[in-house]
């Protein structure tokens, strides 16, 4: 029998047509989905005296429920299905709700975070918007793949046919254009001067009636996407607006905005919403810049007050170093991969790996070298992750020293092993004297 944290508290497995409750770990209460089912398990519930809910995070049956057991005072805790899997057996939803009563009333679950308010939409959106792109990007490859149909290596010579140039030449394409001089010159002043050449040759190929009608439809449908994240930049930036109407950062002083060179936001004012929302410029971390943080937001809130120190916070975000050990024995054992925020720390450090600069790029080579890129990516994420956590809560801005610093305290950690592995074998250094 586990002892028991929390005496009044019920575990519910929700799904799409019922619901099941147990409030003592032995018995339960099944209930459907419709709004009038939920407000007669509520009331079974403070009939109960349950002041503590635990339920699984299922596809999104929860949201609706969540929300009305907020509202009529009922604490509720989201659960990762992954915490709560039972022994091996046959698996129902009624043992399922008693077993999560059981070990919720028991302390042994941790909650997932959950924004409030206006955050909550916000993560919702940011996401949408991602799906979105995402969608619209498998027109982009079918207009590659149109083209290809044809022998038109506009891709070949363009990085993105779905930029300003490319977009103007495959209109004029499919209006029925093909002079290639007519065609170029549609093209930005930088790109006719770079890559003239090869457009010109790129631009010959087998035209098709059929490839051209795909190739228009992709375009058109490309075009619905790009629309419908414009229109959900304009939510986005209301509920900013909202968030952040009554609050101020003493002396401000805008810094330089960090490019963005994909799928930029056109949020006007981004940055002083931001900065009023954190408190601080968090985009001067390495790494992050205001669509990062954007991203961010519903993610992991601005409130890091939850978590009692960043090794806790890193440790959430699932960018923690696996260490398993038993005895002397050290185990390797395959951990679940990091949450969206922990993987939002990762894509921002694999930015820097090229940097020829900064101190994190530095350190990602140099671990990348040893030990392969996927432990130092999830290492420099780790450390993106600990100047966000410390930003937050110092409230001060990122001070980056760049490589060479970076080496130099490198350096002085080499030297400190060094003395203290000649003090124990008892030996000394003797430093090299230059040569005049």
């Amino acid at each position: 029998m586990f002892e028991q944290i929390y005496e009044s508290a019920a575990g519910i497995d929700i799904g799409s047509e019922m619901i099941y409750v147990s409030t003592d770990g032995e018995n339960a209460e099944s209930y459907g989905t419709c709004t009038s089912d939920y407000r007669k398990c509520i009331e079974y519930l403070k009939k109960q005296k349950i002041s503590h809910v635990a339920m699984e995070a299922t596809g999104v049956y929860w949201i609706a429920f969540y929300n009305m057991l907020e509202a009529s005072g009922i604490k509720v805790s989201l659960i990762n299905p992954a915490e709560v899997k039972q022994r091996k057996g046959k698996k129902t939803d009624v043992r399922d709700c008693k077993w999560i009563q059981k070990i919720f009333s028991a302390g042994l679950v941790k909650e997932s975070f959950i924004p409030e308010g206006k955050l909550f939409e916000m993560r919702f959106l940011v996401r949408e918007r991602l799906d979105i792109i995402e969608m619209g990007s498998t027109y982009v490859n079918k207009m590659h793949r149109c083209l290809e149909l044809m022998n038109i290596k506009i891709g070949h010579v363009l990085s993105q046919i779905h930029g300003t140039s490319g977009m103007k030449m495959l209109k004029a394409i499919v209006s029925g254009e093909r002079d290639s001089e007519k065609l170029l010159a549609l093209c930005d002043v930088k790109v006719i001067k770079q890559k003239g050449t090869l457009i010109r040759k790129a631009l010959e190929g087998n035209y098709n009636d059929t490839w051209l009608f795909m190739l228009s439809k992709d375009i058109e449908l490309w075009e619905q996407h790009q629309l419908q994240v414009e229109q959900l930049d304009g939510r986005i930036e209301k509920l900013l607006t909202e968030l952040t109407k009554d609050k101020q950062v003493a002396d401000y002083k805008p810094n330089k905005e960090k490019p963005i060179r994909h799928h930029k936001p056109q949020i006007e004012g981004l940055q002083e919403m931001l900065v009023k929302l954190f408190g601080v410029d968090a985009s001067t971390i390495s790494g992050i810049n205001n669509y990062t943080l954007l991203r961010l937001i519903g993610e992991t809130g601005v409130d890091m007050s939850r978590f009692e120190t960043r090794k806790h916070f890193v440790s959430w975000c699932g960018l923690s170093p696996a260490h398993n050990k038993s005895g002397k024995k050290s185990k390797f054992i395959k951990h679940a991969p990091c949450n969206k925020a922990g993987q939002i720390f990762k894509e921002a450090a694999q930015s820097l790996e090229n940097s020829k600069f900064i101190a994190i790029g530095q350190f990602i080579r140099g671990l990348k070298s040893r030990r392969g890129a996927s432990v130092a990516y999830k290492a420099g994420g780790r450390k993106v992750a600990e100047a966000y956590y410390d930003i937050l809560t110092k409230g001060k801005e990122y001070v980056e020293y760049g490589i060479k610093k970076y080496e130099e305290q490198k350096k002085q950690k080499e030297i400190s092993l060094l003395k203290k592995l000649a003090k124990k074998h008892n030996m000394q250094i003797a430093e090299k004297q230059q040569a005049a």
